[in-house]
């Protein structure tokens, strides 16, 4: 089976925390008739871009009006696009979208929606940063190496994406080791204790007489279609 020619839709990869599921609103931004975005190939990506949109208040709507009308793109240049606790997919993965100046063939583009050389990431921010990067990692295979700020790549003198990409180099290493733990057999004895553990006391709680022994009770019996389903009632 080849490589896809579309990316589209794209779903979060497994996280050790939870984020909400990334929109899809590529259709929904304006692009240009005249000018439209080439279309790469998978193997072509190789590196992930960080960026911000160095103003507070904006919106993916707002980016592609003026990407298209201000700058004539052939449409918003992120392919991805951080708002709150929000992940926006705005361009297809494969799309030759313009984001880095001359590095623009390889890259996948994120942006921050917000002026971080004012501020900090919001702790939502960054888990959603983080996560649509692992996300594009995955997808492409991308080595923490290749995650670098918009400021990082060759001929872009800017100071965008205006926060410590050594930070997030590194918290990405141990994300990856918490996924890599996460999947281990000593994490799933440790999971399996936990929920007979938990059970055990819950039955034992229901052997009383009181609200939390109905409550306990009630709680076991929910399982009850799961353990069907799984064949172990």
């Amino acid at each position: 089976m080849g490589n896809p020619t579309t990316l589209r839709a794209i779903q979060l990869v497994q996280l050790p925390y939870s984020v909400k599921p990334i929109l899809d609103i590529t259709d929904s931004l304006l692009t240009s008739s005249t000018n439209p975005y080439k279309m790469r190939r998978f193997e072509d990506i190789t590196h992930i871009s960080v960026h911000h949109s160095a103003v507070e208040g904006g919106t993916p709507e707002g980016y592609a009006r003026a990407h298209v009308n201000t700058n004539g793109w052939g449409g918003i240049g992120y392919h991805i696009v951080i708002k709150g606790d929000q992940i926006y997919q705005t361009n297809d993965l494969l799309t030759f979208s313009y984001h880095t100046s001359s590095n623009n063939a390889y890259t996948v583009g994120i942006s921050v929606s917000g002026d971080l050389s004012k501020r900090n990431l919001t702790s939502q921010e960054r888990e959603c940063l983080y996560a649509a990067i692992m996300t594009v990692r995955s997808i492409f295979n991308i080595p923490v190496e290749n995650v670098m700020g918009h400021n990082e790549y060759p001929n872009n003198n800017t100071a965008c994406p205006c926060i410590s990409m050594n930070q997030v180099r590194a918290d990405l290493k141990d994300l990856d080791m918490k996924l890599k733990y996460m999947g281990s057999s000593e994490s799933k004895r440790k999971n399996a204790y936990a929920i007979a553990n938990q059970i055990l006391y819950m039955y034992n709680m229901a052997q009383g007489s009181d609200g939390n022994a109905e409550w306990a009770l009630n709680k076991i019996i929910q399982l009850e279609p799961k353990m069907k389903e799984l064949g172990l009632l």
